[in-house]
């Protein structure tokens, strides 16, 4: 009786051992696709630059050489690998690019401030390179494009710093809405170009190669505010002098 007791007992036992199997089966695939997943989400550069360095250790290829016979590196790969090393190169350049125009930008500002001349000349960084704004009131007489003499001291100490740049720099001229019709200038398409162009001459004599140099008047179509009271009206009439960044500069043909 005690035999045929224990022998069911053992049996009944024996019956959930399958349990153990399975769950263990079901683990290892757990663990298994948590690792593909893993795997699907690692920097694709990092990857590549570890199963080369694997590969190169075990002796598969010499360093980091392409296997001639596809595997992992495949043309498609390496191209991958050649436009991601080009972005990355690209996006340095920009970072030297940036802290040239930031060191220049502070020289300017050295010199505004020592000259106290925060109010009337301002910099600032653009996408298209260093931007100075000067308000026509220090440089010019109302509706007039003759240079202040006071102004030629202020140009010619901004020249001292243009002249250890080989950056193109171009001066724009702007007005306010307000009509003007002179002998000199039937419009402010003509005052704000002959503003631009005589600060251009005036930089030529302080000795910046005329190639850095071009000029423009955009009149009254290019306000920084609109043309609604006197204060906003008095912030668009300007000239701008604009050091391009030399990564937007287009090479001409040889």
């Amino acid at each position: 009786m005690n035999r045929s007791k224990r022998k069911e007992e053992n049996d009944a036992e024996n019956t959930h051992l399958w349990l153990l199997t399975y769950s263990d089966i079901v683990t290892l695939c757990l663990t298994f696709f948590i690792l593909l997943y893993s795997f699907s989400t690692l920097d694709t550069i990092k990857w590549k630059s570890v199963v080369v360095s694997l590969q190169g250790a075990l002796g598969v290829l010499d360093g980091s050489t392409m296997p001639a016979d596809g595997g992992i590196y495949d043309k498609g790969n390496a191209e991958e690998i050649k436009q991601d090393n080009e972005q990355k190169e690209d996006y340095l350049k920009y970072q030297e690019e940036m802290k040239r125009l930031e060191n220049i930008k502070n020289k300017l500002n050295e010199y505004i401030s020592a000259h106290e001349l925060q109010d009337n000349v301002t910099t600032n960084i653009e996408e298209r390179g260093v931007v100075i704004r000067f308000q026509d009131s220090v440089l010019f007489p109302k509706g007039s494009a003759d240079l202040f003499p006071k102004s030629t001291t202020i140009l010619s100490g901004i020249s001292v710093i243009f002249k250890e740049l080989k950056n193109p720099i171009r001066i724009e001229g702007h007005t306010d809405n307000l009509p003007i019709h002179t002998e000199n200038y039937p419009s402010n398409w003509e005052l704000s170009t002959a503003r631009a162009t005589n600060v251009l001459r005036f930089l030529i004599e302080q000795g910046i190669e005329g190639k850095q140099l071009s000029a423009v008047g955009y009149g009254e179509y290019h306000p920084v505010e609109a043309n609604t009271n006197e204060d906003n009206r008095k912030k668009n009439r300007r000239v701008d002098m604009v050091l391009i960044r030399e990564s937007m500069i287009i090479n001409e043909p040889k």
